[in-house]
């Protein structure tokens, strides 16, 4: 990652026509403030633009949270214990046709499947049920770490974007998006506003 805060906010100026240094209509830090929006905008959108991969120890049981900076459960790899054997996802209706009684289960260090459901995002199902202390890797989305708009611009600005460089157009039109929404009374105003919407949209999601 190389792009700055900074240039980010200051290609959004450029469009904008805002020629002062600290912004008049449109100021580095609203801009900056709509950059972490932006983070928790992209992350509920397209889930894989911020990722962790680590090891997580499981809860004795069947029933498993990820830790509490994850947003949503992407993936859970394979057991990290002396057999780093692959875990394959399955659905509750499988397990609960196949072994109506599977959360009962003698517990063990070797997971062999796990249940997710989209309704319940940050919680996921380990089948046979893990003994306490049995460790997976897993794969979350997590929202990255805003940045400090009560510092001043040329602090913040030096900053790097928190996502991969092949996001930033996204977030500028998305600070466009809102730039444009703040004056939407304007007929020509709100179809610029939908124009850099639809382009952020488009450029995660590819629809």
């Amino acid at each position: 990652m190389t792009v700055t805060v900074a240039e980010i906010i200051n290609n959004a100026k450029r469009i904008l026509q805002e020629v002062t240094a600290e912004g008049t209509r449109w100021t580095n830090d609203e801009l900056a403030g709509w950059l972490n929006e932006f983070y928790q905008a992209a992350v509920g959108l397209k889930p894989d633009v911020s990722t962790v991969n680590e090891e997580l120890t499981l809860a004795a049981g069947t029933k498993q949270t990820i830790p509490t900076a994850g947003l949503r459960l992407i993936d859970v790899i394979r057991n990290t214990g002396g057999n780093m054997t692959g875990i394959s996802v399955t659905t509750r209706k499988s397990l609960d046709t196949i072994r109506r009684a599977w959360h009962s289960d003698p517990a063990t260090s070797r997971i062999e499947h796990y249940v997710f459901d989209d309704l319940d995002p940050r919680t996921f199902y380990v089948y046979p049920p893990a003994e306490a202390g049995a460790a997976v890797e897993i794969l979350y989305a997590t929202v990255p770490e805003p940045h400090d708009v009560g510092s001043t611009f040329a602090v913040y600005g030096l900053e790097l974007f928190r996502l991969n460089d092949a996001y930033a157009p996204a977030a500028t039109d998305y600070l466009l998006y809102r730039a444009f929404s703040k004056d939407a009374e304007s007929p020509q105003n709100l179809g610029r506003a939908q124009m850099h919407f639809q382009a952020y949209a488009q450029q995660l999601t590819g629809k």
